[in-house]
């Protein structure tokens, strides 16, 4: 399990640095683990070279039993996902004139349940993707709307990969409301614009990344399942987000060290925290051609022999949308009080851009990696 979550943090750090490149200023927030399933079913049906390079994308060489992990894995946060309002869809839909083999359907049932539908795109591709997004509605009680654009399908579409993610949790220690107020969020050195700070104290844990002057914050989610993990530059030193260098940085080794139990101390932390509801839709067909997955996109050269025997089978689309809320909302209010008025308090004011991820704790899987540089309409 261990060697599945690292390969999964590793693609989930490749995306985020690709989505970051492309999206120098933008705010950013997808799911790394709706990504890394559907890719995994992909892989699973496909030979040759194709699946030389899912396999690479995915970081599975040295993943044994990668059925077993991603059917665990599910298994583990479906379990936890009726206490928060947190909906994951994992879809690989598959024209259903290609007729998958029965093998293939049989060994994909157990580790991917729900991640395989067959569909008539072939002669109903507007009634295909009024499908998909009603379903996509539907499974995330109408949170991801409209997931598909008109041009997502036609008549020449084989496979659709799709992902859609939503979260909204309860805080482990609730934000007083009353001190809710409208602050200054600094975009940059120059620019600023209004946002709702939330305020809290708390004993939570800290950690720092010295050569970066990185802060790291671990903030629990009610029955600390779920956790929000925040890396904030204590300054912009540049005149763009102040995110650059953490960015160009990380790697998912780093990551994995910053983010250890034994890096961080819990502390009395005086936190203000930014109230935000992010949204953004993906085609990751060009960032997943850019990490090096080519001839699943190509018909001409796409091998998923071990799905179907049809011929030119390839992957036309792969959309996935992520939402999050950040609000007080909590479920115990944090007793600080017994404490020594003049005790040292650690400040950490998110003032200014800072990323973000969520994670499931048990297996430190990273369900949604985001970047926050600037409050929107939304938020």
């Amino acid at each position: 399990m261990d060697a599945l979550r690292l390969a999964n943090t590793a693609l989930a750090v490749d995306v985020f640095k690709n989505l970051c490149e492309k999206n120098k200023t933008d705010n950013i927030i997808f799911s790394p683990i709706c990504i890394s399933t559907s890719l995994a079913l992909a892989h699973k049906g496909s030979k040759g070279n194709t699946a030389s390079e899912l396999e690479k994308v995915l970081h599975l060489e040295k993943v044994k039993d990668r059925d077993f992990g991603f059917q665990s894995l599910a298994s583990d946060i479906s379990k936890i996902s009726s206490i928060y309002s947190l909906k994951l869809v994992k879809r690989l839909y598959v024209e259903k004139s290609i007729d998958c083999t029965k093998d293939f359907i049989n060994s994909a049932k157990k580790p991917y349940p729900l991640e395989l539908e067959p569909i008539d795109i072939k002669s109903q591709a507007g009634e295909a993707r009024n499908q998909i997004n009603s379903s996509v509605k539907d499974l995330t009680d109408g949170k991801i709307e409209n997931i598909l654009g008109e041009d997502a399908c036609d008549e020449n579409t084989r496979m659709l990969m799709v992902g859609a993610a939503y979260f909204k949790g309860s805080w482990l220690y609730k934000f007083n409301e009353s001190e809710t107020k409208e602050v200054e969020f600094h975009i940059n050195k120059n620019e600023t614009r209004p946002v709702q700070m939330m305020y809290l104290e708390a004993r939570l844990s800290i950690g720092y990344i010295n050569d970066l002057k990185t802060m790291i914050l671990e903030l629990p989610f009610t029955s600390k399942h779920l956790s929000l993990l925040i890396l904030l530059p204590k300054k912009i030193e540049d005149d763009s987000t102040g995110l650059e260098k953490l960015e160009q940085d990380l790697t998912y080794e780093k990551y994995v060290h910053w983010t250890n139990p034994s890096m961080m101390a819990n502390s009395k932390v005086k936190l203000c925290l930014p109230k935000f509801k992010l949204e953004s839709t993906y085609d990751l067909k060009d960032t997943l051609k850019s990490l090096g997955l080519n001839d699943a996109f190509n018909e001409e050269v796409a091998d998923f022999s071990g799905m179907s025997e049809s011929k030119s089978i390839s992957v036309s689309q792969a959309i996935h949308k992520a939402c999050i809320e950040v609000d007080e909302d909590g479920s115990e209010i944090a007793d600080v009080t017994k404490e020594r008025l003049l005790m040292h308090k650690e400040e950490f004011f998110v003032d200014h851009p800072f990323l973000f991820i969520l994670r499931h704790n048990k297996t430190r899987t990273i369900l949604m990696y985001g970047r926050y540089c600037c409050p929107t309409a939304a938020s």
